[in-house]
């Protein structure tokens, strides 16, 4: 049965197993298709274009804004007299309205503010800590300046000198337009993820193999587990089966197998056992039939032992009687009396082997019309004064049998009955008939 187990593991192994290479293929074919349609050299091409561009306009952004701050820077004066200077100030307001909302800071040579003016009050433009105007005090030369982690924003720094003498400075602060500092963001970071998801190729597919396998070695350890518990389940009871057939062919016939299921299993059992009982029926019937001929064959040997005898012993009583020439009247009475004993026993030892004969061969019926009912009404009028019932069925028609030979076998069977009634008074005897398809029915 091992070997029946071993295949049932097998097959629900390779049940769950045999899907995995045509789906595994058909998942991994669908990632590489979606990696070369998201990841493909032309949307690389795109996303390093459109990365190149948002930077050339950031760059011309910025070099606008530094140009304007120092534009602004180059107008002559102390940098206290420039609020009030209309040349000036008519500069500030056309360079911020060529740069869209922006805002303009004047600063003494020590970094105090002198002056801010703002062309679009709505936005809010970041503040200039301390630290970075600490820094513009001590440069000298324009430069972008860095206010944050804001990209929304640009600032360019302009010192305002004259004779080589600082006299302060300017910060031009430009806000960008919202639309295209998101889509810069977005195009920055889209490459970046393009570029990661490039680099980490090779480690995304290994991860995918491994979530695949994860996922399925579970599954074939159950398919594994599923298949050992219904072999067993299936082959425990023929494992039994096989072990009753053992123990039958060993001899045991009393044995008989448990029925644990109502399935195709449980039918074999239960078939089995039937076959056992109707093998150990048989068994017993040939069992007595070897009996009753081995007692035929007795009977019929002593039967021809003792009848072979019997005529010359009868001849020779009878002669030594005819021929007994003496007139002594005792003794021929002795003689006379004498040959009637003999006589009458070897009568009764001919009745002995002819009860032996009949034994000896089956017999031979001589069935007839009859009527079972009359049959039985007749043998109960030899017990009219017994505990007897007769309960017969009036729809029983005639049919062909031994009236004579059946006739002893009811009389056997009511004898039977009545012996063993003799110590339980209060027993009843009833002979039933019935009718039972199309059989004849004596109970």
């Amino acid at each position: 049965m091992n070997r029946i187990r071993t295949k049932f593991v097998l097959a629900f192994l390779l049940i769950a197993l045999l899907p995995v290479f045509p789906l595994y293929y058909l998942v991994k074919r669908a990632l590489e298709e979606s990696r070369e349609i998201g990841l493909n050299e032309r949307v690389e091409n795109a996303l390093e274009q459109a990365v190149r561009v948002s930077r050339q306009l950031h760059a011309k952004y910025r070099e606008e804004t530094l140009r304007a701050a120092e534009e602004l820077a180059a107008v002559t004066g102390p940098a206290q007299a420039l609020p009030s200077n209309p040349q000036w100030t008519e500069l500030v307001e056309s360079r911020l309205r060529a740069l869209g909302p922006a805002r303009l800071d004047l600063y003494d040579a020590e970094g105090d503010l002198l002056y801010t003016r703002v062309s679009a009050p709505e936005h809010a433009f970041p503040p200039i800590s301390r630290n970075t105007l600490a820094g513009l005090v001590r440069q000298t030369k324009p430069a972008a300046v860095a206010l944050g982690s804001d990209p929304s924003f640009l600032a360019a720094f302009a010192p305002l000198t004259s004779g080589g003498t600082e006299r302060g400075f300017v910060v031009l602060t430009r806000a960008l337009d919202e639309t295209f500092t998101t889509a810069r963001e977005q195009i920055v970071q889209i490459n970046q993820m393009f570029k990661t998801f490039g680099f980490l190729e090779s480690e995304l597919t290994r991860w995918f193999l491994l979530s695949f396998f994860a996922v399925y070695v579970p599954i074939a350890g159950l398919s594994i587990a599923l298949g050992y518990y219904f072999s067993r389940k299936i082959t425990q009871p023929l494992l039994t089966l096989v072990d009753g057939t053992r123990k039958v062919a060993a001899g045991d016939w009393e044995h008989r197998v448990p029925v644990t299921s109502q399935d195709e299993v449980g039918q074999l059992v239960a078939a089995f056992n039937n076959m056992v009982s109707t093998l150990k029926q048989k068994q017993d019937q040939v069992i007595a039939l070897e009996k009753m001929a081995a007692w035929r064959e007795i009977a019929r040997i002593l039967a021809h032992e003792i009848k072979n005898p019997l005529t010359p012993i009868q001849l020779t009583v009878q002669q030594m009687k005819d021929q007994y020439p003496g007139d002594d009247p005792e003794y021929r009475r002795l003689l006379e009396e004498c040959s009637e004993i003999v006589a009458d026993e070897i009568e009764s030892l001919r009745t002995l082997v002819r009860e032996f004969s009949e034994f000896a061969r089956m017999p031979k019926l001589n069935p007839a019309q009859a009527d079972l009912n009359d049959l039985v009404q007749e043998v109960s009028k030899l017990y009219q004064e017994r505990r007897l019932t007769l309960k017969l069925d009036s729809r029983l028609p005639e049919f062909a049998f031994d009236a004579e030979k059946l006739r002893r076998v009811l009389i056997n069977l009511i004898e039977n009955g009545l012996d063993a009634m003799r110590e339980h008074p209060e027993g009843h005897l009833t002979v039933t008939t019935a009718r039972q398809g199309d059989l004849a029915v004596l109970r």
